[in-house]
């Protein structure tokens, strides 16, 4: 997956979970003065937790914090050990 690959389905997911999150925002005051505040308020939480949850599936698929725990807890004497293939990998590590 490139950067630009990436970039986008980060893009993507924000701007889905802003719009989501705007219409709660518009439902929950609506009839209120300050309705489009509220709404945009949502919106920017929305957009955020987008991210954030994309991004955090992201790192998963691509065993990132696995490969970092495996770095911490190796010696530096020991050769790296090469990662799973996704097909064979294990939440557990093994």
């Amino acid at each position: 997956m490139t950067r630009l690959d990436t970039f986008l389905l980060l893009l993507l997911a924000g701007i889905g979970w802003a719009c989501g999150f705007a219409l709660i925002g518009l439902a929950v005051f609506k009839g209120l003065p300050e309705d489009h505040a509220a709404a945009a308020v949502f919106g920017g939480f929305g957009f955020v937790a987008g991210l954030l949850l994309a991004a955090l599936r992201l790192a998963m698929a691509q065993q990132l914090p696995r490969l970092l725990s495996r770095s911490l807890r190796q010696d530096k004497a020991t050769p790296p050990v090469e990662a799973l293939d996704a097909a064979h990998a294990s939440a557990f590590g093994a």
